[in-house]
């Protein structure tokens, strides 16, 4: 397989020309087929980039639901969330598809570059990444939850953006959320009377939510409500 060609270039990416920049040795690790090499939540001390092989991510409920969210070849980079923040997690699990030889950078030599060039240019990319990590996980709430813990944390999330607004936002509706968690309106209907009902939510002007609501997200299916 050839590298991949640098943006607007018409050269290949250089993985020795990138060490040197960041000042890190070349570490090769190798990993078996079906072998983890790292684990959703452990801590991030280190990135990744595949010279062979192949690696698929994925991330797990508390239930123990799992969604592949991305697969890799070679030429690529993974584990970038070492550099989201000073006690960085592991956003998803890495398992190896194929037998891989993959270079292991560690994490302190790509700090060290990036904020020799400036903190603000790492406080940059670190709040990138984060932003990536709760999109990843967004995407894995829609794979793995039920629409009631969907509907949910979206309206947590609203009610967040709400705080300090008086009066608070114009009411959202039930098609806006439908096609924000991928369910049907008359599903949304349904759960919004049930949680109404239950005292999570006012809608009657505006939105105001009930941080009660966080229930239906801790003990998973709550009284009557069902997928």
């Amino acid at each position: 397989m050839q590298p991949p060609m640098q943006p607007g270039t018409s050269q290949p990416f250089s993985i020795d020309g990138f060490l040197a920049a960041v000042r890190a040795q070349k570490k090769i690790v190798h990993f078996r087929r079906k072998q983890t090499i790292f684990s959703q939540g452990e801590r991030s001390d280190a990135m990744f980039y595949i010279e062979k092989g192949t690696v698929k991510l994925t991330v797990a409920s508390r239930d123990g639901k799992e969604a592949i969210i991305a697969v890799f070849d070679g030429g690529t980079f993974f584990g970038e969330s070492c550099i989201a923040s000073d006690r960085p997690a592991r956003f998803h699990t890495a398992i190896a598809l194929t037998d891989m030889r993959v270079v292991k950078i560690d994490r302190k030599a790509i700090i060290n570059t990036l904020r020799a060039t400036s903190d603000a240019f790492y406080d940059c990319i670190s709040t990138l990444l984060m932003r990536s990590a709760r999109v990843q996980q967004d995407f894995a709430n829609n794979l793995l939850e039920t629409s009631e813990k969907r509907l949910a944390r979206a309206l947590l999330s609203i009610s967040r953006l709400n705080d300090g607004q008086s009066p608070p936002f114009s009411k959202i509706t039930q098609q806006d959320w439908a096609n924000m968690i991928g369910i049907t309106r008359q599903r949304v209907n349904a759960l919004l009377a049930q949680f109404r009902e239950s005292g999570f939510i006012d809608d009657a002007v505006g939105l105001r939510v009930n941080p009660s609501i966080a229930f239906v997200l801790r003990k998973g299916q709550a009284g009557t409500f069902t997928d």
